[in-house]
């Protein structure tokens, strides 16, 4: 899982002055130079979900730590965000999206600090929630401050490059050589990298006036408002959808290809890795199909037809592992269509422009609580006694299917008139 905060044109304090055509080049150029550091700030953020998904045996084995308290490190940012994604993108909205930009990847550098230097589990968990909570402050910003720098006509494909931050963060920590470097320098580079993007954040990061801190009391007030919005709730079941077939399969993959096929774990951490790359191409040919006039509906709707097709391939049957791959590359690849529509979406479906973070905390919660039902899933999958595909074990088909038809409504939400505007 948002240009100038709405449909309409900036409010004349929400960007700077049009620059003459003199300036016009480095103005642009400077613009571009702001966005990719913004997305590849996200992309640092969410590498620290990758971290813990690759580093957790290492973990287990050095602090003798459960399954079940290994799972909850892994799962971290899902229950914060499950709990409170929504809230926090007013939070975002009040302190100011610089301010929630910089301090949210301060706060993931300290945590990561932290982390290497935990000397026990509930040390390591605490410094877990910290990175956490600066997941949430930088991801929630992030948006916000793209819809106040990018331009109308490039703001669908902005968008849709961003909302591939996660799966490139994740793909990121599956080409680190875990074993040789140990858990506890992974957590070092991952405090450096954030700490290196807080200090260009602080030097480059563009100044926003667009929004005005409002009275503590008029928090539930916002947040009825989203939620009361029919466009901002289907939005989020979308995103919940999606969350929930991404999480699903890119967690039960590598357990699939394991322990079901007898892939080494070198192959599976690299095949793992190229399925999430096709994610990644995914959420970026959502941006080249919005540009070239393909509607925001459609781009929702066509993504979830092949997590249900992927879903029958790997689990139904037996066939051999580069099958297994390739169906889970093209369910991921043609479902992260969806992330980049949605978050096109998100400031044309906002009750107002000052809404927009909150829409996106919404959507945000909405993420991680589909991240909860997938993860869960694989778990579920993972503890029975035996995943055999000859056992015709078809339940993960009928979540696909589900997943899919929780979605139907988003056509009626992407209505070029109500939601997407004209054209889309």
């Amino acid at each position: 899982m948002l240009p100038h905060f709405y449909m309409g044109r900036p409010t004349p304090d929400a960007v700077a002055p049009a620059p003459t055509p003199a300036a016009a080049i480095p103005a642009a150029r400077a613009h571009r130079a702001h966005e990719w550091l913004l997305i590849g700030s996200g992309v640092v953020a969410a590498a620290q979900v990758g971290k813990a998904i690759i580093s957790i045996p290492l973990i287990r084995s050095d602090l003798a730590i459960g399954l079940d308290l290994a799972g909850l490190m892994v799962a971290t940012f899902a229950t914060l965000g499950a709990f409170f994604g929504f809230g926090a993108g007013v939070v975002v909205r009040q302190i100011g999206v610089r301010r929630s930009l910089i301090g949210g990847m301060a706060a993931v550098a300290l945590g990561n600090l932290a982390g290497a230097a935990a000397p026990n589990e509930l040390v390591l968990l605490a410094a877990r929630i910290i990175e956490g909570i600066g997941f949430f402050g930088a991801l929630l910003a992030i948006p916000s401050m793209l819809a106040a720098i990018v331009t109308g006509e490039r703001r669908d494909f902005v968008m849709a490059v961003w909302s591939s931050y996660m799966p490139a963060g994740i793909m990121l920590m599956l080409f680190f050589l875990l074993p040789l470097i140990g858990w506890r320098n992974l957590w070092l580079a991952n405090a450096g990298a954030a700490a290196a993007c807080c200090l260009l954040l602080a030097l480059r990061a563009p100044v926003l006036t667009t929004m005005t801190r409002e009275p503590a009391g008029r928090f539930l007030t916002e947040i009825a408002s989203v939620v009361r919005h029919p466009r901002c709730v289907v939005l989020a079941v979308a995103f919940f959808a999606y969350s929930c077939q991404i999480f699903s399969l890119a967690f039960a993959l590598p357990q699939l290809l394991t322990s079901v096929h007898g892939v080494s774990l070198g192959l599976t951490g690299l095949l793992s890795a190229l399925v999430l790359a096709v994610s990644a191409a995914g959420h970026v040919a959502s941006g080249i199909l919005l540009r070239a006039g393909v509607p925001i509906w459609l781009n929702v709707a066509a993504s979830f037809g092949p997590f249900a097709v992927s879903a029958f391939v790997i689990y139904a049957g037996a066939p051999p592992p580069p099958i297994v791959a390739l169906a889970a590359a093209l369910g991921l690849g043609i479902g992260g269509l969806a992330p980049g529509a949605i978050y096109a979406a998100a400031p044309r479906a906002a009750p107002s422009p000052q809404s927009v973070p909150s829409t996106i905390g919404l959507m945000q919660q909405a993420s991680n609580l589909g991240q909860f039902a997938g993860t869960a899933r694989a778990r579920r999958m993972g503890r029975t006694p035996r995943l055999d595909h000859r056992a015709g074990d078809r339940r993960p088909d009928r979540v696909a299917g589900a997943c899919r038809g929780l979605c139907a409504p988003a056509r009626a939400c992407s209505d070029r008139r109500r939601c997407c505007g004209a054209g889309t």
